[in-house]
This record gives structure tokens, sequence and C-alpha cells, in this order.
């Protein structure tokens, strides 16, 4: 058992313990001391009365804190059984942001009923989010921010800041915008207060702003918050007019869900098994049926597939041939080298097109790849074909096979997700199955041709 899961279990004996005896100021004292995450991990191990009783005891930024973190079926439970005033108390502290996504899965009189309970101002920023779509970056984005006008004065700028930073996600970017709200510079809290009362901040900010449409994909947000290291990236409508931010702490949690989200399309699986692995126990038919939902689209294309490399087979002649009967023992060997290297190649093209554009010549670089390691896996089935076998036509054909699928692989894997990329569709939903059939194919395809060509020469 690590560190963590020994904090964990002795948060929760002693948790358990001053709840049972009523230790409430001891159980505040001992709460205060633990990280809301620490907190919120133990949360689903109490019964409902306990965790309820938990939550109340929490200083109200934390209990903010760990509504920002939880789903929604927790976030239902615990409004549903607290009074009306702490409930307004904490979804004050709320990062609007997180509350939208939160809002966005209720349903409408559930949504209504807490939007009752913000202020005015909050309720208009929430609706507003609630607009995007969850994919897009205005989906994440929060309008917790700092903008000053180009005109001010450093002086006018810096209390300007101190009145909004309270509700600002981050203060270490201020963003300028003019008299129409549109986004003209940005600046860094280090240089506003290192200048003179009197400089004017549109002679101090920086014009250079790297900044994301709203209705853009949030994968874009992610790209280019790593690429530049930001700690934040302002959110523009098509106007360019500032919407919002994004900050680093979303970006990490939008990289986590694409790539789990990638991971489970790549191995044939959808959002529905990743949905069931984050629900917290679920019951063994749920387990099932989910997965048996994602997984049997591919394995019935993978299937398909099999039929036909099936149907090249049978048609192969020679193979009914006894004298070359031992061709038959090389199928899994040859095509199943073809489809490893393409499914590293495409895995390794996905993760690429993610960092930077990839042009056609990255096929042409995976098809030297296969070439080489082509070259050398050849060499080695000739030997060990020749040893076992001892037929030079088989021999050949087997290892001039195998040689040519791998090239073929290789090139196939890199160009499929290049293509959709270039089509503007998720490369991802290139999967392994879906790799392994279109290679299983090819492979056998190109075992039918060369085994053919070779041995009606020789033959």
């Amino acid at each position: 058992m690590d560190r963590k899961q020994d904090i964990s279990r002795d948060l929760l004996s002693e948790v358990k313990s001053l709840i049972d005896n009523n230790k409430i100021l001891e159980l505040r004292e001992l709460l205060e001391e633990y990280h809301i995450i620490d907190i919120f991990d133990i949360m689903e191990y109490l019964e409902e009365d306990m965790k309820v009783k938990l939550f109340e005891v929490l200083p109200i930024d934390m209990s903010a804190s760990i509504l920002e973190e939880c789903d929604v079926e927790f976030f239902k439970t615990i409004l549903g059984k607290i009074d009306i005033e702490h409930r307004k108390n904490i979804l004050e502290l709320m990062s609007l942001d997180d509350m939208a996504d939160i809002l966005s899965q209720l349903e409408e009189d559930e949504r209504e009923g807490v939007m009752e309970l913000l202020s005015q101002e909050d309720a208009d920023d929430v609706k507003e989010l609630l607009i995007y779509e969850e994919e897009s970056a205005g989906g994440i984005m929060t309008t917790g921010y700092i903008e000053v006008n180009k005109d001010m004065t450093a002086k006018d700028a810096i209390e300007h800041m101190r009145e909004n930073a309270k509700e600002a996600e981050t203060i270490y970017y201020i963003y300028v915008v003019d008299n129409q709200e549109r986004l003209v510079g940005v600046i860094s809290l280090r240089e506003l207060i290192t200048a003179r009362d009197s400089n004017i901040v549109e002679d101090l900010m920086s014009e250079n702003i790297i900044s994301v449409y709203v209705d853009e994909d949030r994968e874009e947000a992610v790209r280019l918050v790593s690429k530049y290291n930001l700690v934040a990236i302002p959110v523009i409508d098509r106007q360019k007019r500032l919407k919002g931010i994004i900050t680093v702490d979303d970006i990490i949690d939008v990289m986590e869900e694409e790539a789990t989200e990638d991971m489970y399309k790549f191995a044939g699986s959808s959002e529905h098994e990743v949905e069931l692995i984050e629900k917290i126990n679920p019951t063994p038919k749920e387990q099932i049926f989910s997965s048996v939902r994602a997984r049997i689209t591919w394995l019935i294309i993978t299937l398909i597939g099999g039929l036909i490399s099936t149907a090249i087979i049978s048609n192969l002649d020679i193979i009914m041939n006894p004298t070359y009967a031992p061709l038959i023992f090389f199928i899994p060997v040859v095509i199943g080298m073809g489809g490893n290297i393409g499914t590293q190649s495409s895995a390794l093209t996905v993760m690429t097109l993610y960092n930077k554009d990839l042009d056609y010549k990255n096929v042409l670089k995976e098809g030297v790849v296969g070439f080489i390691t082509g070259i050398l896996c050849s060499v080695i089935i000739a030997i060990a074909a020749f040893i076992f076998i001892k037929d030079i036509g088989i021999v050949l054909a087997v290892s001039l096979s195998l040689f040519i699928n791998m090239i073929v692989g290789a090139m196939i894997g890199a160009f499929m997700p290049a293509l959709l990329k270039r089509l503007d569709v998720d490369p991802s939903i290139i999967s392994a199955p879906l790799i392994s059939t279109i290679l299983d194919i090819t492979g056998v395809t190109v075992y039918f041709i060369i085994t053919s060509l070779v041995l009606s020469k020789i033959v």
C-alpha cells in the first residue's frame, strides 16, 4: 500500500470515529490539516448521513472546492441535504466554469433550482457558459478574469485589479480591452506593479496575444497552452471581444480526458467504458453490458475483415498443392508483422499529430522504417524457414512477402491518421482493431500475390 492510501485509510478511520462520537470541533480541526482531494477521496466510503455531516463541518471555501471536483450525483445529494443558506454561501464561492459543467448534466428543473440560488450576475455568467458546446473552448472557459481598459493609468489598473481580484481565477495575466471590449493586449502582474503610476496601460501591454476562439475545439486551447507554456489563455469571439479565459488546471483536466478517450478509441472501445470506470461501485451487470456495448462494433468489423482474409486465402491455389502446404504455417507471422508495425506507426502518428501538423512526408519516413526493419526481419525468417523447410521457393516467397508487408503496413499506419487529420476528422478513431483488420486484408493480399508470382516462376 502506498503513502497516499495510508493517509486515506488513517483519515477515514479518524473521521468515522469523530463523527460517531459527535466531536465536531476536533473533526473540523482535523480536516483543515488535509488537502480537499484527500477529504473528497474518503467521502465515497462514508454512509450518506456521515457524508453530509462531514460536508457541513467543512469550512465553506473547502466545501466549494470539493463540489468543483465532484460528479453530478454527489453534487445533487449534498445540495439536497443541506439548508438553503448554506447552499447559497457555498455556490457563491464555486468557480463558475466548474458549476456550469455540473449544471449542464442536470435536468432542466434541477438546473433552474440551483440557478435561483445564485446572484443575478453569477446566474447570467453561468447561463452564458452553458450556451457553448462541452468540447469547445467556450465550454471550458471561466469568466473569472481581470480586464482593464487600454486608456487606464497603471495606478487605476492596479486599483481596479484589487477590487476584482477576489473573483478572478488567476491574476498573473491582466487582459487589456478597448472601448468595444475587444482584446487588444495583455500585461503581466509584474509589469503592472513595477510601472510608474502615470504610465498608460496601452504603452505597457504586449500586443502579441495568444488566444483561442470561443467556438474552436478545446484541443486547440490545449495545444496553444502547451506550446507557449501559458498559465492561462484568453478566449475571444469572432469579433475579437474577450469572453473568458481558460486556466492551466482546466487544460490539464482536458488533456487527461482527451488522452483517456483516445486510448479507449485506439483500443477499439468507447466512452461508455470510460464513464463506467469513473462511476463509483458499478454493478457486474453494468460492467458487462457497458463493455459489450463499447466493443461489439469494432469486433464485428474485425470479424468481417477476417472473413475477407479467409476468402482470399481460400483462393490461393498454390497452397492447395501439397508441395507448398508449408506456406500456411507462415501466414500468421507474415500478416502479424505487417499488423504490428502498422499499429506502431499509426499510434506514433496519432500522438505526433496533436503536437504539430504532419505532411505526407511522414508516410515516406515510416516507409523507410518499414524498409529497414523489413530487411532485418525477412533475413531472420528466411534463415528460420530454410532450417525447417529447406525449400528455396518457399523461403523466398515468405521472406519477400514479410519484407513488403512491413513496408506497406508502416505506410498505411502513418497514412490513415494523417488523412483523417487533413479531413478534420479525429485521427484517434483509427483504432488498433481497425488498423489490424485493414492490414490483415492487405497482408493476405500481398502474400497471395507474392507467393503466386514467385512460386509460379519457380514451378
